[in-house]
């Protein structure tokens, strides 16, 4: 299944689960509408952003291909191209073995950390470390607008 995701490192806290590079991107929350969305606002206001769209199945050699790089983003600033393939984060492959590392790692991001993608370019291994940023407000909006859909579609009720 093709799907693009826009990657917004440590989403972990502010969907109750991880979300990051290889998982959901819209977690359907338990909590009343409000209270999800309060908690995701928070969240998402202290997570690390990156700035990549990239495709999120998990290619036979591993790693996932990136699609487009936000102008002007940590990644852009970086180097990051798309059709770059990012094979590992901080010397943890990408595989579905290590979803739980990956995970726990993102969860713990904040801006102004560095983070290093070994990405895969025409066939050459690359290191690139690049600064997490706050999430821009379009991005968060665009992020919270998604996630009050899929909540919408579930059987909570809208807050009165």
């Amino acid at each position: 299944m093709f799907r693009r995701c826009l990657v917004l490192i440590a989403l972990g806290g502010a969907f109750a689960g991880a979300a990051g590079l290889a998982g959901d991107y819209v977690k359907r929350c338990p909590m009343p509408l409000q209270e999800c969305l309060e908690r995701m606002s928070s969240g998402l206001k202290t997570s690390g952003w990156v700035g990549i769209e990239f495709d999120d199945t998990l290619l036979p050699e591993g790693g996932y291909r990136v699609i487009k790089v936000v102008p002007e983003s940590p990644a852009a600033h970086a180097g990051l191209q798309p059709g770059d393939v990012l094979f590992a984060l901080n010397g943890v492959q990408f595989a579905e073995n290590n979803s739980a590392a990956l995970a726990k790692a993102r969860k713990e991001w904040k801006p102004g950390q560095s983070v290093t993608y070994t990405i895969k370019r025409q066939g050459v291994d690359r290191e690139i470390t690049l600064t997490l940023a706050p999430m821009p407000a379009d991005v968060m909006a665009r992020w919270i607008g998604e996630h009050m859909k899929a909540h919408m579609a579930t059987d909570h009720p809208a807050p009165k």
